[in-house]
């Protein structure tokens, strides 16, 4: 401490104690100045008062006076020095003073009245006069013209409401006469607390956009992890799948293996027994030999029975016992023979694989209503495969995917059918015969038979899609049935029928429509042409469609097309060693109500 200097290196004056400007400078019988608060307080913790610099020593406490003379030359200095620093030169971007007339220093204030800005030096001199003192100063501007009305050289005092203007108060008197106005600083008072509110809003607001975007983040990065935990899934499943195909062959191979060893070890039994049977007939014959060569004729009869040919049955023919066996073709068990057979199997499993894969990855591309592009080195490239031939079209929606994967041949079998229906040759026509009625009215007598006409071929397992026109047809049934069910029942889920029908009825003029004829109508905007239907055996599902518009019209879901078989025939099936499946075989199938011979049900080709 009592190595500081009174003065920093720019020249100021500070106490040595506190090394700040001095407040209430004294000075002690030394001649050292010091702040009277900071003296005072050091010598508060000595014994002995001393000079803190010098380290003179005091008898007693000095009395000590405020140095007038010195605080009066701080006082100049510090002035001096903020008008110096207050006089500087105007950078860019700031607002030079307009009465300097050489390089102009920065202004410090902005006189509204006089209209200039001013520096220190010229701002004591504006308010040196009398008459302005009560001039309106600001900060210093430097859009001053933007301030004033230039129609009448005035500054802006008002603002008009109706034009949303700045005014003076001679425009008050002019063309804004009849318009309300308030004082500008109330408008702008007005207008920072509502960029205040908009402030505060917009805050809000980006708070909660943040907060929706750490979500989203969040939302994504849990997606991502879920995502990669079910492509971690789905690759456990199709290597089971490879798997379970790699064992499958490896049972295969067995199997055929086996089959080849026991043809070789059958092949080797028959070898082995015709060497014996060679051996030992070249010892008969060697013996026969040697009784043909003999000259007596009583060891040639008597060495004849050692022979024994009468023990075989034939004396006449003593070969009889050495006819060659029968020896199994090794061609027809060779591993050659199978290659078509797994040919033929593998090439449906894979066309049945491929269609799977297609109807899994078509669904899950529309499963959040959006499409995922293809590269385009592969949006037009067809899909070959060794044992598929055929060009697999992009299908552009589910009922697309559903003709490519899943039409079948239908063909109706004639007989099944009503007395009052006709089907035609080729299976594909049902028509009302010549003659004959079915019913009277829909809600006239009950239905007494059922006039339903069932496909020729039925499935139980997978997916199958068949289409019908019924725009030749006022009233029509489609759908499919029960291989089990009763024909005297009318048409509902319960008895085996999962239908969908349409009526036309006179009186109103108007098309009908019934998931079955029991249930409620079904509300359609339009009249179908054609209708297809669509069953997943695994699903239990039976949707039909509008193949026209492409939409859903019906669907029934949670169907069950098992059914438990009777302990009779469950029995017979076991005694006679053959499965017996719970599994109900599911007919397509389609009728006709009315008596119009003109109606006609055409099962059409699916168009891919």
């Amino acid at each position: 401490m009592a190595s500081a200097s009174v003065f920093t290196l720019e020249g100021q004056p500070l106490c040595s104690i506190c090394l700040h400007e001095f407040t209430e400078p004294v000075s002690t019988p030394c001649g050292h100045n010091y702040c009277k608060a900071c003296i005072t307080a050091y010598w508060d913790t000595t014994d002995r008062p001393q000079c803190p610099l010098c380290k003179k020593q005091f008898h007693t406490r000095p009395q000590l006076q405020v140095n007038t003379e010195f605080r009066d030359m701080v006082g100049r200095f510090n002035n001096t020095r903020l008008r110096s620093e207050d006089n500087t030169l105007a950078k860019p971007g700031e607002v030079p003073c307009d009465i300097c007339p050489g390089p102009k220093f920065k202004a410090q204030k902005t006189c509204l009245l006089c209209l200039s800005s001013y520096c220190q030096i010229h701002l004591e001199l504006h308010q040196g006069v009398a008459s302005r003192k009560n001039h309106q100063l600001i900060d210093p501007v430097t859009n001053l013209e933007d301030r004033v009305c230039k129609k009448h050289d005035r500054m802006f005092e008002f603002f008009c409401l109706v034009d949303q203007m700045c005014v003076c108060f001679m425009c008050l008197n002019d063309e804004h006469a009849m318009h309300r106005a308030i004082p500008l600083q109330q408008e702008i008072t007005a207008r920072k607390a509502r960029l205040v509110d908009v402030v505060a809003e917009m805050k809000t607001m980006e708070k909660a956009k943040s907060r929706s975007i750490a979500e989203i983040k969040y939302s994504v990065e849990q997606s991502r992890i879920q995502a990669a935990k079910e492509l971690e899934e789905i690759a456990e499943v199709f290597t089971d799948l490879i798997l379970s195909l790699r064992r499958s062959q490896i049972e295969l191979t067995d199997l055929i293996k086996g089959k080849q060893e026991a043809a070789e070890k059958q092949a080797r039994d028959h070898l082995t027994k015709l060497e014996q049977e060679v051996t030992e007939l070249v010892t008969r014959r060697s013996e026969m030999k040697e009784l043909l060569r003999t000259d007596d004729d009583i060891k040639l009869l008597l060495g004849c029975p050692s022979l024994d040919f009468a023990a075989h049955g034939n004396q006449m023919d003593p070969l009889s016992h050495f006819n060659p066996p029968v020896l199994p073709e090794l061609s027809d068990l060779s591993p050659q023979t199978y290659v078509g057979m797994v040919r033929k199997c593998v090439a449906q499993m894979e066309k049945t694989f491929s269609n799977e894969m297609e109807m899994l990855i078509h669904e899950v591309s529309l499963s959040d209503g959006c499409e995922v592009a293809k590269p385009s080195d592969q949006a037009e490239k067809p899909m070959t495969d060794g044992f598929i031939e055929e060009v697999w079209n992009t299908p552009q929606d589910k009922l697309m995917m559903i003709q490519q994967c899943n039409a079948m041949d239908v063909t109706l079998d004639a007989y099944t059918a009503h007395l009052n229906v006709m089907v035609s040759g080729d299976g594909k026509q049902l028509r009302v015969r010549d003659g004959q009625s079915f019913l009277s009215s829909l809600f006239g007598n009950r239905v007494l038979h059922n006039t339903l006409v069932l496909g020729a071929d039925g499935f139980t397992s997978g997916r199958f899609y068949y289409q019908v026109r019924v725009s030749g047809c006022d009233s029509w049934i489609l759908g499919v049935a029960k291989e089990s069910i009763n024909r005297d029942m009318i048409s509902l889920p319960e008895d085996g029928y999962w239908t969908f029908c349409g009526f036309h009825t006179l009186s109103h003029h108007r098309e009908t429509f019934f998931g079955n004829i029991r249930a409620e109508p079904v509300r359609l905007r339009q009249t179908p042409k054609t209708v297809g239907v669509f069953v997943d055996y695994e699903k239990g599902e039976v949707s039909f469609y509008d193949v026209d518009t492409r939409t859903l019209i019906y669907s029934y879901t949670g169907c069950n097309f098992f059914e438990t078989q009777p302990a009779l025939k469950a029995f017979l099936f076991s005694m006679a060693g053959a499965p017996l499946s719970s599994r109900s075989k599911l007919f397509p199938s389609l009728g006709i109500y009315g008596n119009d011979q003109n109606n006609v049900l055409e099962i059409t080709p699916v168009a891919h």
